[in-house]
């Protein structure tokens, strides 16, 4: 029988996008990503090295947020595999592998995934090329664990549905999705970013498509522009209902 599979999204750092090489927030930048989000990503990695510098967000190492939640769940990963999303340095998709899942991980910049094949040779990670808007076919319905880690807000608001469908689709009956995210009261607009920080109802709009809420807490000053939310969901098997999108709140330093 084909492993059951796992996705964990890496993501953008969005509390730190627009910095360093990308701190142009004038007009002409920000209609530029809200017409292509994405084409900015592959020349940031192509002029950095495999110490990350230049990229804001390479914390090159096990995002600490991710860290804090992995200290409170026993990850079962027999049998299970993992796609990491958006992975960037590709530290938690190493992570992810080094807890027994058979994991592949994707970033839509090529210099990227080349920088994690020279980083980490000898891990067992499939690194892949793709694009979040138009993965493979088969990756819908397809993995037990989905790991978002600041996806969403690193994208113009106009794109924000779009993403979260796409990620939410991924989780199949009986999988979870964990969504680690920088959230404030900010309202989200075009002129507002990059980063553009996400409110309480974008992680609750996971909880619209198919999805219960597992587990939440807040990472108290996990971030210079907010507290960190960290959310667990469930897609139920069979005929189970979605969330509601009511959250329980649980505050950790």
């Amino acid at each position: 029988m084909k492993p059951s599979q796992v996705i964990a999204f890496s993501g953008v750092d969005a509390e730190l996008v627009g910095q360093a090489t990308m701190t142009d927030r004038n007009a002409d930048e920000r209609a530029s990503r809200d017409d292509d989000p994405t084409s900015w990503f592959e020349p940031l990695y192509r002029e950095t090295d495999l110490e990350g510098d230049g990229v804001p967000w390479a914390n090159m190492e096990t995002h600490p947020s991710f860290r804090k939640w992995l200290a409170r769940h026993d990850l079962k990963a027999e049998g299970r595999s993992a796609l990491v999303v958006g992975c960037g340095m590709g530290d938690d998709a190493v992570e992810v592998s080094r807890r027994g899942f058979a994991t592949t991980a994707f970033d839509v910049s090529p210099s990227a995934i080349e920088h994690c094949q020279r980083r980490f040779p000898d891990e067992s990670v499939q690194w892949h090329v793709a694009d979040l808007f138009t993965p493979p076919a088969d990756w819908d319905s397809g993995f037990d664990f989905v790991l978002e880690i600041y996806t969403v807000q690193s994208l113009p608001p106009r794109y924000e549905a779009q993403v979260i469908e796409r990620i939410a689709r991924l989780v199949r009956e009986g999988g979870q999705l964990l969504v680690i995210a920088i959230v404030s009261q900010e309202a989200r607009s075009l002129e507002a970013g990059p980063p553009w920080v996400l409110t309480p109802s974008h992680i609750e709009a996971f909880g619209d498509r198919g999805l219960t809420v597992e587990d939440h807490f807040v990472h108290e000053g996990g971030a210079r522009r907010g507290d960190v939310w960290v959310t667990t969901f469930y897609r139920p098997s069979g005929d189970g209902s979605p969330s509601d999108g009511t959250l329980s709140v649980t505050s950790i330093k």
